[in-house]
Order: structure tokens, then C-alpha cells, then sequence
């Protein structure tokens, strides 16, 4: 958050809330304002505030933005609909509430209640908000409707698409429904647009390599993967595995080397009570992660041979959701609803 409030701003809640120390509004202004000042340097106060505003007056408002914070700070989804979905029920006014239990469900892959919430929200916004489209149009995918997932997205695009998420989604909607020719076209816009060239959103080289993949067209699906300055992890990214091996089989044997000599490594720090991580974890934890270290290194050694035929990768481990944007009420940066 920009700094809309500065740190005299922050004093003067702070004394107003000491004199008045059951007012849930100003409990709400200060921490959305701790959040938005640096110098106060008291983030760590925030989760405290809101959590005391709900437990004083349980109300549409405290629900949501407690539940927000648990939501948008901890990603704890499943704390924050237990919170919330009492006062949802109550059938709030404004968007916000609906929106944010829907991004909550969808998180959670349950695309059923998060369409049902997000077409809520839709309705009572009084503009087209590019987070809900899209989301809206996430859960149609997974619920296999592609075609009313892609006029979402064209929709999403209409209004803003300054990441390329909607782009991206879209390409992988199309690619679902068997119209391709268009891809190469939206890939191109991509590539076009300063979030791109600045590196700015996560539509990346790497995700455009999927992209190709998914399309079938693996020589460009690696020339992509090629451009990616960061090193796949081979045992979790067998797509990426598969097109090293069969473009560069030295680099890739290379790299099954040095990823089987850290995992080693990892399992030696996890034997030596000398180690300053040691004491951090249970006898039991510890017999946990050597064991699964082990089986990613049987994984490493047994990977060419795992990999003769292309990797299967479906769209929907593809399709992204966006984050939901500020549902804070009363947010004096984003001029968020103040009433319920």
C-alpha cells in the first residue's frame, strides 16, 4: 500500500483509540493504516486490531475485514469463510463480502460455492471488476464450461488485462476448445505489453513455454523454456524435464547431477546435530523429509527413463486466478464502502 497515512496520522489514531478503546471504526482505520505506514512499524499489530474490532462487535463489517486479513495475509482460506460466511448469510449490500468468500472457496477448488458467491458479487458491483470476471470465469473452466469461461475472459480483456492474465487464460481456454490458430497471436500481444518486458507479472517465458507445450508446438515450447532464467526443479516440473532432455541431454544429465548431490546435502544438514537447522525440526519430521529426499533422488536417477513419451499437461493446472484486490472496508487508498 501507497502511504496515505503518515506517521502523525498513525499518533493520532492511537491516542484517539486509547481514550475510546472499544471503538471498532477506529480499530479498523488504525490497523488499514499501520498496514499503509512504514514508519510506524507495526505490522505486526494489524492481525491483533482486527481480530479484537470482530470479537467486540461481530458484524458484517469486523467479519470481513478480519476475515480478509486472515485470507489475504495468511492464506488461511478455511479460517476465513468460518469467520465470515455467518454474516454472508445476513446477506450483506455491498460486493465485497461476496467476492471474498467466493476468491476464498475458489482457492479452496471448490468452484461451485466460489461461482455462486462471485456472481453475487458481480451483481451488486457497481462497475465491472476485472477480479471477479476472471475469477468467475476460473471456476467455469473447472466446472467444464469453457465456452461461458471464454466470453469471460474477452470481458476481462475489455476492461483490463494489464498483466496478461486474462490473455493467458484465455489462450489456454481456446487451446481446451480446440481453436488454435488464434494462440500465436495472443502470445504475441503478450510479449508486446510492458508487463512482460519489464518482468513485472508472472505471465513469464515460462509460462508461454507451457502454453506451447499445451499447444503441441514443442520447438517453440523449449525455445521459451530456453529464455527462463531460473532453474527448474526437474522431480516437480517434468514438462520442463522432458523438453531439457530432448534439446539439450547433457545439460539436462548436468543438472540431474547437481540436484542429486543437494538433496544429499540436504540429508546430510538433516543427520548432523552440528548443523544450526538441526534442532529445528522432530525426530519424526526429520525421518519424514530424509525419507522423501530419498525418494526425489530415486525419482532424479530413474527420471530419462520416465520420460520416453511427453509428460501430459491438462489446462486445468494451467488456468490462474488473480488476487482479489483491497475488500477492506473503509481502505482510505483504494475508497473502498464505509457502511455495510
Amino acid at each position: 500500500m501507497n502511504e496515505l497515512y503518515n506517521i502523525n496520522d498513525i499518533r493520532q489514531l492511537e491516542n484517539e483509540l486509547a481514550k475510546n478503546s472499544n471503538d471498532t471504526d477506529l480499530m479498523n482505520k488504525l490497523a488499514i493504516g499501520y498496514l499503509s505506514c512504514r514508519e510506524a512499524d507495526s505490522f505486526n499489530k494489524v492481525d491483533d486490531l482486527f481480530k479484537a474490532a470482530f470479537e467486540i462487535k461481530p458484524s458484517i463489517k469486523t467479519a470481513n475485514n478480519y476475515a480478509y486479513q486472515v485470507i489475504s495475509d495468511w492464506n488461511d482460506y478455511e479460517n476465513g469463510i468460518e469467520i465470515l460466511k455467518p454474516f454472508v448469510d445476513k446477506e450483506p449490500k455491498s460486493f465485497m463480502p461476496y467476492n471474498l468468500i467466493g476468491y476464498a472457496y475458489l482457492m479452496k477448488e471448490n468452484y461451485e460455492d466460489a461461482k455462486s458467491y462471485l456472481k453475487k458479487a458481480r451483481s451488486l458491483c457497481q462497475i465491472e471488476m476485472v477480479e471477479i470476471i476472471h475469477n468467475l470465469a476460473v471456476c467455469e473452466n473447472h466446472l467444464g464450461n469453457p465456452q461461458k469461461a471464454l466470453a469471460l475472459y474477452e470481458k476481462s480483456i475489455e476492461i483490463m488485462d494489464k498483466d496478461n492474465e486474462s490473455k493467458y487464460n484465455k489462450a489456454v481456454c481456446q487451446i481446451e476448445l480446440g481453436q488454435t490458430t488464434p494462440i500465436d497471436q495472443i502470445i504475441q500481444d503478450i510479449i508486446k505489453s510492458e508487463a512482460y518486458k519489464d518482468h513485472t507479472a508472472w505471465v513469464s517465458s515460462a509460462a508461454l513455454s507451457e502454453l506451447y507445450y499445451l499447444k503441441g508446438d514443442l520447438q517453440n515450447a523449449y525455445d521459451f523454456f530456453n529464455q527462463n532464467p531460473f532453474t527448474p526443479d526437474l522431480v516437480s516440473d517434468m514438462v520442463s524435464s522432458y523438453l531439457l532432455l530432448n534439446n539439450d541431454k547433457p545439460k539436462f544429465k548436468k543438472l540431474v547431477d547437481v540436484q542429486i548431490g543437494e538433496k544429499y546435502g540436504w540429508i546430510r544438514e538433516l543427520n548432523d546435530p552440528e548443523d544450526e537447522d538441526y534442532y529445528d525440526y522432530s525426530d519424526q519430521e526429520r525421518i519424514t523429509q530424509i525419507k522423501d529426499l530419498k525418494n526425489e533422488i530415486q525419482v532424479l536417477k530413474n527420471l530419462e527413463y520416465s520420460l520416453i513419451n511427453p509428460p501430459e499437461l491438462k489446462p486445468t493446472e494451467l488456468y490462474k486466478t488473480v488476487f482479489c484486490g483491497c475488500l477492506f472496508y473503509d481502505c482510505k487508498l483504494h475508497g473502498t464502502q464505509f457502511d455495510e
